[in-house]
């Protein structure tokens, strides 16, 4: 299977530069944000690059160097790696519902070493915790990637994009900073498995960076009606990226 031949190349990197990883997450005040992400960056790269698949970024113009929160629609599980590549700077992620991770050797405090943060959704104590967790990272300096979906589009929608959850969005009310909204096309096509392996097809894939949103720095706005505009301007551009040909 293509996803193996993927994991195996990951697997490879990862142990031949083992050293310099443990050493970034066993100190990470030694190292810049940027430094400690470099190799993340790295794995995002070879898993784009052994997946076969076309990848188009759009709107990199409206990247910058400040930390913010990156919000995307989630149409597959193997989103992340493209959205890495595509924006190409340091972020960590809000990892949600899947507290397993969080034991994994190596894997967890590399993650957290960049601003990862977990999230037990089924714990509203434990769920806060978090989120004051990644409030903390971005004051750091750390950009996060959130989908507030909070699951793969398909499981809990018909439609090209679920509800946003409301309790993300709340880093970025917290930490002061501007939401970048990403959308993302075609990865709901190449790997469509709800499972770690599954099958990985060529294609092509749009990941589309919108103008930054910072109403909610200067006005008094409820993160209800946050959710509810980026949801809609996230699904008015998924439309019309599938009405252009990106061949």
């Amino acid at each position: 299977m293509r996803i193996l031949w993927v994991y195996l190349n990951v697997l490879i990197y990862v142990l031949f530069h083992i050293v310099p990883i443990r050493k970034r997450y066993k100190k990470p005040e030694k190292y810049s944000i940027e430094e400690r992400f470099k190799y993340i960056g790295r794995v995002c790269d070879i898993i784009i690059k052994k997946s076969g698949s076309k990848v188009i970024v759009l709107g990199k113009e409206n990247l910058n160097n400040e930390a913010v929160l990156y919000t995307s629609n989630h149409p597959s599980m193997i989103d992340p790696y493209f959205v890495g590549y595509a924006v190409d700077k340091q972020m960590g992620a809000v990892i949600a519902g899947d507290l397993w991770f969080d034991r994994i050797p190596v894997l967890a405090p590399w993650f957290k070493s960049i601003g990862c943060v977990f999230v037990d959704r089924k714990n509203p104590r434990e769920a806060i915790k978090g989120i004051k967790a990644g409030v903390n990272n971005i004051k750091k300096g750390h950009s996060l990637l959130l989908f507030p979906e909070g699951e793969i589009t398909n499981i809990v929608t018909d439609d090209v994009v679920a509800d946003f959850h409301t309790g993300g969005l709340k880093l970025a009310l917290k930490a002061r900073v501007a939401i970048v909204p990403l959308v993302i096309v075609g990865t709901e096509n190449i790997y469509k498995a709800h499972e770690v392996i599954g099958k990985l097809t060529k294609g092509t894939v749009i990941v589309k960076i919108l103008k930054p949103y910072t109403k909610h720095l200067y006005e008094n706005i409820s993160v209800n009606d946050i959710a509810h505009f980026l949801k809609e301007q996230i699904k008015t551009s998924i439309h019309e990226i599938k009405k252009t040909d990106h061949r």
